[in-house]
């Protein structure tokens, strides 16, 4: 009765399946499909914007808005790496030795049932036709290596792109220094964004899962942020005029540009996006008891004090377009002994009803706004490695397709005891390529035949 394999024994061979290889390639394939049709490194609140509630979470879940540093899909480029190791320690030390192998003798009767051989016939004398084959072999083909026959017999071979068999190993090493690179760049490397107002600075950047900050090695100043518009009112062109602090000096100027990104440190910034924020507002509060106006300054979330009363405003929140009823800003209200009181102020239309707050009718009668640059923020210390293995991709699968193993075999023997008469048996076969291999095998067939034939002394 057979015994069945150990554990180890099932895990290896399991990992060395060309199924198992179909299947993570198929995986990645799909996953790879997602992150395309789905945009990366979108913010929380911009997912909130594009998508129902149901849809945002198993996106933030399955991280499918940073892909390609979700846990699964590193998951499965570990796999991949891991499969494509086993299969090459399983499958080259028999081709190391199918390259190492060297005949050492040849049969004719075998040379004959090879599906591209031919039989020819030399009129030479027998020393002269050992020597016809030995040169025209070496021309034609290259390589002739004969092998200890006696003097009755000749036999010998020929090969060219022995090592060819070994590319395919090649093309496995470059995919392995992808999936190593993608990894190294997916575990050190970082995604994410940070807004900076003009004429402020940081370093510090939101990743793409939004739970998390990183602090850059440098700091980065906007000293000043320009946009311009088409007559439709679509964005044209913005730029920020960035500098790169480090060490409390400048170190670095560069204007950034849509599709210019700044590299520096190995940490690159690209111009993704821009909005304003709120400085202050000239706000008027109409005391609907009294019929007093009072016309405020309000620094943006800062408290202040509604003159000649104690109760206390401030702005807490603004927004570009609250709910497409244009620019609004949210003002908390604290009176002495009462709770907070708050409501959405809409800027762009005074007498909404709504604009009030306790006693209070609100009017924003001005609005200091400056712009901010959202810029996202990348490292990928595995993108030179990605590189070089693209690079080595390519050339092995050029080595692999477009060279072959190609092998001739020749055998001779006279036909009469006078030497006089010889017959020759001359086989080829390639890994690829059969028709241009054919070819090339005929034309060395005619060559040798019109040198084998005796010479016209007259």
């Amino acid at each position: 009765m057979q015994q069945k394999p150990g554990l180890p024994t099932q895990i290896y061979e399991a990992f060395a399946s060309l199924k198992l290889t179909l299947f993570i390639f198929l995986a990645l394939a799909f996953a790879s499909l997602v992150g395309t049709l789905l945009p990366q490194g979108l913010t929380a609140e911009q997912l909130e914007q594009r998508f129902s509630p149901g849809v945002v979470h198993w996106i933030q879940t399955l991280g499918l808005h940073d892909l390609y540093r979700a846990g699964w899909f590193r998951t499965l480029l570990f796999l991949l790496c891991l499969n494509l190791v086993v299969c090459t320690l399983q499958r080259l030390p028999k081709t190391i030795k199918l390259v190492r192998h060297r005949e050492e003798e040849i049969k004719p009767e075998k040379l004959v049932k090879f599906s591209l051989h031919r039989q020819l016939t030399s009129g030479l004398p027998w020393t002269e036709t050992k020597s016809c084959l030995q040169e025209t072999i070496n021309e034609a083909f290259g390589g002739l290596k004969p092998f200890e026959g006696g003097d009755k017999s000749f036999s010998g071979t020929a090969e060219k792109g022995r090592w060819s068999r070994l590319m395919v190993y090649g093309v496995h090493l470059s995919v392995l220094l992808i999936l190593f690179g993608a990894m190294l760049g997916s575990v050190l490397g970082f995604k994410g964004f940070m807004n900076i107002v003009e004429g402020t600075s940081s370093n510090e950047v939101v990743l793409l899962s939004g739970n998390e900050t990183l602090s850059l090695p440098f700091t980065v100043r906007c000293e000043k942020f320009d946009v311009s518009f088409y007559d439709t009112g679509a964005p044209k062109e913005f730029r920020s005029d960035l500098t790169i602090v480090q060490g409390g000096r400048d170190v670095l100027k560069h204007a950034l540009l849509v599709n210019d990104p700044l590299e520096y440190d190995g940490i690159t910034l690209y111009q993704a996006s821009y909005g304003s924020v709120l400085n202050e507002a000239d706000v008027e509060f109409e005391d609907l008891d009294s019929g007093k106006v009072h016309k405020m300054t309000l620094p943006y979330r800062e408290i202040v004090t509604v003159p000649d009363t104690r109760d206390q405003v401030q702005i807490i929140n603004f927004q570009k377009d609250f709910s497409r009823f244009g620019t609004a800003i949210a003002i908390m209200m604290r009176k002495e002994g009462q709770k907070a009181a708050g409501s959405w102020i809409l800027a762009d239309r005074p007498d909404f009803h709504g604009n009030r707050i306790e006693n209070y009718k609100i009017k924003v009668t001005r609005m200091g706004q400056s712009y901010y640059t959202g810029l996202q923020v990348k490292k990928d210390p595995g993108v030179w490695v990605v590189l070089f293995g693209f690079t080595l991709l390519v050339v092995g699968i050029g080595l692999t397709f477009y060279t072959s193993h190609r092998r001739l075999w020749v055998h001779a023997e006279p036909v009469t005891d006078a030497d006089a008469l010889s017959k020759v048996i001359i086989a080829g076969r390639t890994s690829r390529n059969t028709d241009g291999f054919e070819e090339e095998f005929e034309r060395l067939c005619e060559r040798l035949q019109n040198r084998l034939k005796p010479q016209d002394k007259g």
